[in-house]
């Protein structure tokens, strides 16, 4: 219990520090470790036969679980967790639409 006031006190935080102009995989990573690592483990984003092909794949996926489990992140929280999960398992190439950072260091 303790553990989900301190989350939500971090998440809390990096939503009022966030910048509008970019998203944030920091951030991203803390929702997702939050709301997302209890019924998914790393294995789900390795697997051969997985739906994401794509960035806009991926955030198609983002979207969809928001919806499966309340719909309550906002546009940017989306963006978040997309980047995140991009950076951390896919690497598929960042649209600069979608990836206003330095698109370098989001392609390693």
């Amino acid at each position: 219990m303790l553990k989900m006031v301190i989350a939500s006190l971090a998440l809390g935080l990096a939503g009022m520090s966030a910048s509008a102009d970019a998203a944030d995989p920091g951030r991203g990573g803390m929702l997702y470790e939050t709301r997302c690592i209890a019924c998914h483990s790393s294995s789900v984003h390795q697997r051969g036969a997985r739906k994401a092909k794509s960035f806009d794949g991926l955030r198609v996926q983002v979207v969809r679980w928001s919806n499966e489990v309340g719909g309550s992140w906002s546009g940017d929280e989306i963006d978040d967790v997309t980047l995140y999960l991009n950076q951390r398992y896919y690497r598929f190439p960042c649209p600069q639409s979608a990836c206003k950072a330095d698109r370098t260091s989001l392609a390693r």
